[in-house]
């Protein structure tokens, strides 16, 4: 982009000597030279300030691990991998008989409990029983439905779903396998195809200039030649370098830690799913931040820069 100005500002004064017939000497080329370091120098850095650019933007998304909450052995894995499934899909199935068994015989521990109780209400009512009776039979259906709770859940448990809409990558459970709960065992990784988000890493200088609601553009490597329309979203408040963590380390400055990006949330306006762009792509992202003003009619510089780029990608297929 500098050397298209600088060549476009060479022919105009080329052009200008020619017309006006201006004499070249060392005070007309000092003048033409000086001038047009002071006008593209002062273009160039109200553009970086006022419509500042990003080349550390990617499309970022969720990830589940998917950890079974029982133990057992995996008896299906009726889900493709890669291939998008809706939220409640089935994603394996865990062998049910030890849980359905348990669920079974507290079924059957309530139902005696349950009709001991009402006998017992019944024989109290004669004058024939004892109310401490009636307490801990109370007790024991109680306890009992709150067992019955527990294993129902963990009856279900051996049919994983999943979460939201998305699809499973990473499949590493086949039937025969066992499935245990720990999280450190995933068999399979879950993406959230609805928290993909564009997300544009800005230095913090032109900061002040990015708010909410700003016009914005994107380019993808994926998708040479064009530029699709945004908005910006959010400015996340917040920087991973100023992190603090609940431990027993105490700020320390030795170590120099460099200046963060301040992440900004771009929210475009064409739905890109249909690109089909793998999650996690690169992107070029512009924000243009003045409005009014001489240096809002600057932002055409960063439009063209923005579209020049898009374009060089055209050549860098191998």
């Amino acid at each position: 982009m500098e050397t298209l100005m600088l060549l476009t500002y060479a022919a105009l004064c080329w052009i200008i000597f020619k017309v006006f017939r201006i004499p070249v000497n060392k005070w007309s080329l000092t003048t033409a030279v000086l001038g047009g370091v002071f006008m593209i120098g002062a273009m160039l850095a109200g553009m970086a300030y006022f419509h500042p650019g990003s080349r550390s933007a990617r499309i970022y998304y969720i990830t589940t691990q998917i950890v079974s909450n029982v133990r057992g052995k995996v008896i299906e894995v009726p889900v493709t991998p890669n291939a998008p499934i809706k939220k409640g899909e089935i994603l394996f199935k865990i062998d049910p008989t030890p849980y359905q068994s348990v669920v079974d015989d507290l079924n059957a521990q309530l139902k005696f409990a349950e009709q001991r109780l009402k006998d017992t209400k019944q024989l109290a009512q004669s004058a024939g029983g004892s109310k401490f009776d009636i307490y801990n039979w109370e007790k024991e259906v109680a306890s009992l439905k709150a067992k019955l709770v527990k294993a129902e859940f963990d009856l279900n448990s051996t049919i994983v779903k999943a979460p939201s809409n998305g699809y499973v990558t990473h499949v590493r459970v086949r039937a025969g396998q066992m499935a245990v709960p720990i999280p450190a065992l995933p068999v399979m990784t879950f993406v959230n195809t609805d928290t993909a988000t564009l997300i544009a890493g800005f230095s913090q200088e032109p900061i002040q200039n990015i708010k909410r609601g700003d016009p914005a553009e994107a380019v993808f490597v994926s998708v040479p030649g064009r530029s699709f329309q945004g908005k910006v979203k959010e400015v996340i408040p917040a920087l991973a370098e100023g992190e603090l963590n609940a431990n027993r380390n105490m700020v320390s400055f030795a170590q120099q830690l460099p200046a963060g990006q301040v992440p900004v949330i771009i929210q475009l306006d064409q739905n890109i799913s249909q690109l089909n762009l793998p999650l996690g792509v690169d992107s070029v992202v512009a924000v243009y931040g003045a409005h009014e003003g001489f240096w809002s009619h600057v932002a055409i510089i960063r439009k063209i820069l923005l579209r020049m780029m898009a374009w060089s990608y055209f050549l860098r297929f191998h």
